[in-house]
């Protein structure tokens, strides 16, 4: 390892921090949605939560999705090579798909067949992330064992007239434009709206040499959302919204194929075309609030060999969504809420033998607040009556206990589990069958917690631990999924910690954790240990951020990958008040490392962008 944690931690006292990456013991003025489904101050949230704005995005200059959340605190990012290509994220060990994606409050039609990819999503639509982390099935239902995440795309009313338009260019023939905005239309409504195209030529991200020499696995993505909203009465509003995204990326298959008999050159290339349409109308007035939220997904999805132009795969997936929120405050100290939530789940094989697959869920849950200073108690509950696994409940307790002005302690316990998704089922190919015999996964969560926040920083400490039950797991001899037999264990501690020294402000985050599998062994690509560190500063004209991150080493299928760290720094130069010039170093000291054994991340990478808001 070329650079140590000691200089890391060193340089973190002398410069200061990306503020809105903090802990959870941020102002009481940060509304969130996701902890309960309602909006409620970031600081009456009992599980550890974090928000990430679009100011901060921009600040540290992210190109995607995945490179705002490895910046989070027990999140772990895998990646096969560069921009396009397969990723995965682990919430405090847990797998990728026991991790909630919600886009505005509703989970992508990518789940119905395995985790979400979140290297596809398009960062040009992205207005907010709210990041919850522990069990929150309960409220959600299924995959959120480890943790939710909503990707928060809609503004409201209430937002002012803006525009940003953004063009830039960097390493790998990189091309970006974007442009986004709100407008005022009246006094009662707005209109929102972004595009984005962009365009990476890539590298080859899995070399074998002899094999694919010289190729290069690019990606391209063009991307647009519109949503109107309209505040009809002082209780009612409501909005409609549409989004797209086209990506386009290639990825390498090569290796031994057993019809020739020999190692063979595959070049594939995929395209994914995502469509969703959505509708809401919300109810608020002094005690009582009800929302009812209309979607439908559909995500196409097409790859071919290059060198045969034989296809590779071609299928479909398809939600229809709809939610009925409610909450009503019967006392000051006292707020109960509840509702149901029904999804259709489509997944089409065009070009395997699992033909189409569909199935329905609906949700019923409560939750009850209570909060009588110095004590909170959050209680939740919830059954998922499900047409394929039949019911499912899972509860939640949680509290919380000030023992002084500034000092809080937190405990909660709860139950959550994971639903086998209709690719596991169903799916026949040469490489894998399914199982319809599959049980859900479930596990027990338990948190204990220590906030403690004052003007000079704050300070957040975390105990964890879950047990999963009836992992699925993929068996290459079969091959088919099964649901393994035992109890996979993950305990850790995570810390936070922000605080002022004069003008400086610091951000920080260790994750200390155990992931074990049912037979003791330490679980694949999973780390031990990880460090994360942002950093801003301003200087006159000039804004800059920098980032740092160490990861621990991790085992993948046979290897063990060594541990790494990377640096990245952004530049910011206002020209004029609306007009910057700006700058990223992305890997600045040329780290050479992997995320998943065999594919290489990408080296230095540069980018230049200019932006005008107005």
């Amino acid at each position: 390892m070329k650079k140590s944690l000691l200089a890391a931690t060193v340089a973190s006292l002398c410069l200061p921090s990306f503020a809105s990456f903090a802990a959870d013991t941020t102002s009481d003025d940060v509304m969130v949605v996701t902890a309960n489904r309602f909006e409620q101050p970031i600081t009456s949230v009992l599980a550890p939560f974090n928000v990430v704005t679009r100011q901060d995005i921009d600040k540290v200059q992210a190109k995607t999705l995945t490179e705002v959340l490895s910046l989070l605190p027990g999140v772990q990012i895998t990646q096969n090579g560069g921009r396009g290509q397969s990723s995965s994220i682990f919430v405090r060990g847990a797998n990728s798909d026991q991790v909630l994606v919600l886009v505005d409050g509703i989970r992508m039609a990518r789940s119905v067949a395995g985790n979400v990819d979140f290297n596809q999503i398009p960062l040009t639509q992205v207005q907010r992330i709210e990041f919850t982390r522990g069990a929150r099935a309960a409220i959600y239902g299924s995959e959120a064992i480890g943790g939710v995440i909503n990707i928060i795309t809609l503004t409201g009313t209430d937002t002012p007239s803006k525009t940003k338009l953004d063009l830039g260019i960097g390493s790998h023939n990189y091309q970006e434009a974007s442009v986004a905005g709100a407008y005022k239309i009246g006094d009662k409504s707005v209109l929102q709206l972004a595009a984005g195209y962009e365009n990476d030529k890539g590298y080859n991200v899995h070399p074998q040499p002899g094999l694919n020499d010289g190729d290069k696995h690019g990606f391209d993505s063009r991307n647009a959302s519109l949503a109107l909203h309209h505040q009809f009465t002082d209780e009612i509003s409501g909005y409609v919204a549409t989004r797209w995204y086209k990506n386009h990326y290639q990825y390498d298959a090569s290796g031994f194929d057993s019809e020739v008999g020999k190692e063979v050159h595959k070049y594939v290339q995929a395209e994914t075309e995502f469509n969703d349409y959505s509708a809401g109308i919300n109810y608020i007035d002094k005690s009582y609030k009800s929302s009812v939220i209309f979607d439908y997904q559909k995500q196409d999805n097409f790859d071919y060999v290059t060198q045969t132009n034989k296809t590779n795969r071609q299928d479909q997936y398809h939600q229809r969504n709809v939610q009925w929120h409610n909450q009503y405050q019967l006392l000051s100290t006292l707020s109960v809420s509840g509702g149901i939530d029904w999804r259709q789940e489509q997944w089409n094989d065009l070009t395997g033998f699992a033909g189409n697959k569909e199935r329905d869920n609906t949700g019923y849950y409560a939750i009850g607040l209570w909060d009588y200073s110095p004590v909170s108690i959050e209680t939740s509950v919830r059954l998922d009556d499900n047409q394929q696994y039949g019911t499912h409940s899972t509860y939640n307790i949680a509290g919380g206990w000030y023992l002084t002005d500034n000092i809080q302690l937190r405990g909660s316990y709860g139950t959550a589990f994971k639903a086998p998704n209709l690719y596991q089922l169903y799916v026949k190919s040469a490489w894998s069958t399914g199982n319809s015999n599959l049980n859900p996964e479930t596990s027990k969560n338990i948190d204990v917690s220590l906030h403690a926040d004052y003007d000079i920083g704050s300070l957040a400490v975390t105990a964890y631990q879950m047990r999963i039950n009836d992992l699925i797991d993929y068996t290459g001899g079969t091959p088919s999924y099964e649901n393994v037999k035992g109890e996979s264990k993950i305990k850790g501690i995570e810390v936070e910690a922000g605080f002022d020294t004069g003008i400086i402000t610091h951000q920080l985050n260790f994750d200390f954790k155990d992931p074990r599998d049912s037979k003791g062994q330490q679980l694949i690509r999973r780390e031990k240990f990880s460090f994360k560190w942002v950093g801003t500063a301003s200087y006159g004209d000039l804004d800059t951020a920098v980032t740092y991150q160490y990861h621990g080493k991790r085992p993948d299928f046979g290897v063990e990958l060594p541990a790494y760290d990377t640096w990245d720094i952004a530049l910011t130069y206002w020209l004029q008040p609306k007009l910057a010039l700006k700058g990223r170093v992305a890997n600045l000291l040329n780290e050479d490392y992997e995320t998943a054994a065999g594919y290489a991340m990408p080296g230095r990478t540069y980018y230049t962008s200019i932006n005008y808001q107005f």
